[in-house]
């Protein structure tokens, strides 16, 4: 029994473990690491902090129109005559023998609760109560716009890192090529068809090739190691990290339209914070009303007697001079709330200038896409007649290299030219406030736990 119970713990390891490498195994896809940032990077969980934050400020603002129940307890031996007799009174425990010029020593113990309920205060509360539901709103629309942010700042690494493999890919293209020109260039020489001299170029241009070939894989992992830092993954995340071998493109907007950019959501609300924090400043000069109820228990020990009391009553306080503490705030508070609205105007010209340079950066990137196309094809043709001419000995080694280092930077500009292309439809999705990943989309990977703090095996 105890075997068989040993063997079933060990196959459940063994499979726990293939489970979790095949989950390690599988590559970051847009929708994942989109996913994924918005869960784990600090700028994601810090906005969910501040709505935190607002959402107890609207709380406490509530808390404005309860009533308040508060406790005093406390013990005193006096012989102060005010004192003395107020307690005595309040223990019901007087007697005409006492005498007013000989007060004895007195004792109590008191116990009183307190129920007060606020009736007007000037419209003071109600503002708070408003002004806290517009900064619980604004927080909440700055979510979605960090949210906006971190997507598109995932998305355009995500390409850097395709525009970095495309790098590669091309550099790895020219050292091939330079590899078969210099062993066709070797047989030329021993053949006496060619100089040293020509040789020597081809070998350089081969060392210089493989040197760009290092820049280029450095590139890649510098990009990998940035996606890493966007994801909120520490360096000391045990795993391999691999990135998916393709990105989809993403469809550009249909409209121009950046009305729903939460950004702009955000500073409506809080112009609307700002008029009710003014309105919660002039509160200050109205009068406010409570009412109260007192229940209190004396008790003394001088005298052996105790007594219960209360009172309940309503109060008015109305601050006509605070030395002009109420004018200054209200100043204060009307100031900025203009200056809640200048920012919110100066939000929409950027936001417009933002689409605009968008939209501009798309069409140069569809435009040096289509010009890239047709420089690979020409150049590729070029390369491939003018390393059969150098075979047969009718082009010398400037010309190969020359063609072949064309080639090379034309697929790099072509790779450039796409990897921009994507990422300026990422852009406008951004500047309009469209979500990087489409809602419909479904990235069949459940690794990015959803729930804030829930710590994710690195893939």
């Amino acid at each position: 029994m105890k075997l068989r119970l040993r063997l079933t713990l060990a196959t459940v390891i063994v499979l726990a473990f293939q489970a979790a490498t095949v989950l390690a195994a599988q590559p970051w896809t847009l929708e994942a690491a989109v996913d994924y940032a918005l869960a784990h990077n600090p700028r994601a969980r810090i906005a969910l902090h501040r709505m935190d934050a607002a959402n107890a400020v609207l709380g406490e603002a509530s808390a404005a129109f309860m009533p308040s129940l508060q406790l005093r307890s406390g013990y005193m031996r006096t012989n102060n005559p005010m004192l003395a007799f107020g307690a005595i009174l309040n223990q019901q425990a007087f007697s005409p023998a006492l005498d007013f010029n000989n007060v004895p020593d007195t004792d109590d113990a008191n116990v009183t609760g307190r129920v007060s309920v606020p009736l007007y205060a000037g419209g003071a509360n109600v503002a708070g109560l408003r002004g806290a539901e517009a900064n619980l709103a604004a927080a909440d629309v700055e979510r979605a716009a960090v949210a906006n942010q971190l997507s598109f700042e995932v998305v355009r690494t995500l390409y850097s890192i395709v525009k970095s493999r495309e790098f590669v890919r091309a550099t790895e293209a020219g050292v091939r090529a330079f590899e078969k020109n210099l062993e066709v260039a070797r047989n030329r020489l021993e053949a006496g068809t060619l100089l040293r001299t020509d040789v020597l170029d081809v070998e350089v241009r081969l060392a210089r090739a493989r040197e760009d070939l290092l820049q280029a894989r450095n590139a890649e992992a510098l990009a990998e190691r940035a996606l890493r830092n966007l994801l909120g993954i520490e360096e000391d995340d045990p795993g391999e990290f691999v990135v998916a071998g393709s990105v989809p493109a993403l469809p550009p907007p249909a409209s121009p339209d950046y009305r729903q950019r939460p950004e702009l959501a955000a500073a409506a609300a809080r112009v609307r914070a700002a008029e009710a924090a003014l309105e919660q400043a002039q509160g200050g000069y109205l009068p406010r009303v409570d009412a109260f109820a007192d229940a209190g228990y004396d008790r003394g020990w001088e005298f052996d007697n105790g007594a219960w009391n209360y009172t309940a009553g309503v109060a008015l306080q109305w601050n006509l001079w605070d030395g002009n503490r109420t004018r200054s705030r209200v100043a204060r508070a009307r100031a900025e709330l203009e200056q809640a609205r200048e920012q919110r105007r100066q939000l929409e010209l950027a936001i417009g200038l933002e689409v605009k340079q968008a939209q501009l950066q798309l069409d140069e990137a569809r435009q040096r896409l289509t010009v890239s196309e047709h420089a690979v094809v020409s150049a590729a043709e070029s390369a491939e007649l003018t390393r059969s001419l150098f075979e047969q000995g009718l082009a010398i080694s400037t010309q190969l290299i020359d063609a072949e280092a064309a080639l090379i930077a034309v697929r790099v500009r072509r790779a450039e030219a796409e990897a921009d292309l994507r990422i300026a439809i990422a852009a406008l999705r951004k500047a309009v406030g469209l979500p990087q990943v489409p809602p419909s989309a479904d990235s069949g990977d459940k690794r990015s736990a959803k729930i804030i703090g829930t710590r994710v095996a690195t893939p």
